[in-house]
């Protein structure tokens, strides 16, 4: 079908009061491409999967795609968003174009490509068919969605690289913070038996759970959703953790969390197993290094890329 798509270009900080003036009139969809608040976004931390292209948007300018079927009163619109835009005082640019409707719907997906991280290449969903692996490539297929994205951070590189070198085949891994599960799903390509994601966002373990399905690996992945450091005090958790060890623990969070996780994840880690973690900003490592070594743990390995710190223990 042919839409008309009006594009509006203005202030990030106007975006959504012009969102709702739009969602008033006849449209047939819309979307908003607000980059202000990118690397707010849990996935958008955690997965080297964007075009640098997309992180280098404008964060402070917002483009609002507005579509219109064809036979929409189009000026009536137009009429009505010009005159509640200019009463909000909202400055803003506009353009107009004849779409097909499948121009708007996937046009997002061109700032997504494969990505490869030591053995494993992250492929989006929708390449997965087209693209060809290496022998012995491993592929870890995510689908980031409309309502998620994803993006570019160091940390979650720096733990997949981490689980490829420790993760042994058969063994057990415990990933809190887990959000879209990309490195529950990393380690059970390298061998793990079984993984057990938890996040504190329920929408985030549910999302670990649809990527985990898009994967084929031998091994069980489950996700949860409770914050670990209240285990004692949530059923689910400590039903689900009761006298559970595991050969490996991942954590990709932040150092706010993970310095008084330190003392609590030795109960859930046999004795010499690793605990990876990330998240941490360089002016905070050695304030988690502190509470590491504090809690009987010796870092045996220490990565840094760009601002970002992760410290593998044992």
């Amino acid at each position: 079908m042919e839409y008309i798509e009006v594009t509006l270009t203005l202030p990030s900080a106007s975006a959504q009061t012009a969102v709702d003036i739009a969602e008033m009139t006849d449209i047939g969809g819309i979307y908003l491409e607000d980059y202000s608040d990118m690397m707010d976004c849990e996935l958008v931390r955690q997965i080297n999967l964007v075009d640098e292209d997309l992180m280098n948007k404008d964060k402070t300018t917002a483009v609002l795609h507005i579509y219109f079927e064809k036979d929409a009163n189009l000026a009536a619109a137009m009429e009505y968003m010009e005159s509640r835009l200019g009463a909000e005082g909202i400055a803003y640019q506009v353009s107009y174009a004849k779409v097909e409707d499948t121009d708007w719907l996937n046009g997002w997906k061109k700032y997504y490509h494969p990505l490869p991280v030591g053995p494993i290449t992250i492929v989006p969903a929708w390449q997965v068919e087209e693209y060809t692996p290496a022998e012995g490539e491993k592929l870890l297929v995510i689908d980031p969605g409309l309502a998620f994205g994803t993006g570019s951070h160091e940390t979650t590189s720096s733990c997949m690289e981490a689980l490829a070198c420790f993760v042994k085949e058969g063994d057990r891994v415990l990933d809190v913070g887990c959000g879209s599960g990309i490195l529950s799903i990393a380690a059970l390509l390298c061998g793990a038996s079984e993984a057990l994601g938890i996040d504190i966002n329920p929408n985030a373990a549910r999302v670990a759970e649809e990527n985990a399905a898009l994967n084929s690996f031998p091994g069980r992945f489950d996700a949860l959703a409770g914050n670990i450091l209240d285990e004692d005090r949530d059923p689910v958790l400590k039903d689900a953790l009761c006298d559970q060890v595991y050969d490996l623990v991942v954590a990709n969070i932040v150092a706010d969390v993970i310095i008084p996780l330190s003392g609590q994840i030795r109960r859930h880690l046999k004795p010499g197993g690793y605990f990876i973690t990330s998240g941490i900003l360089a002016p905070r490592a050695e304030e988690v290094r502190a509470a590491l070594e504090q809690n009987g743990f010796t870092v045996c390995e220490t990565k840094q890329k760009k601002e970002w710190v992760c410290y593998v223990a044992r």
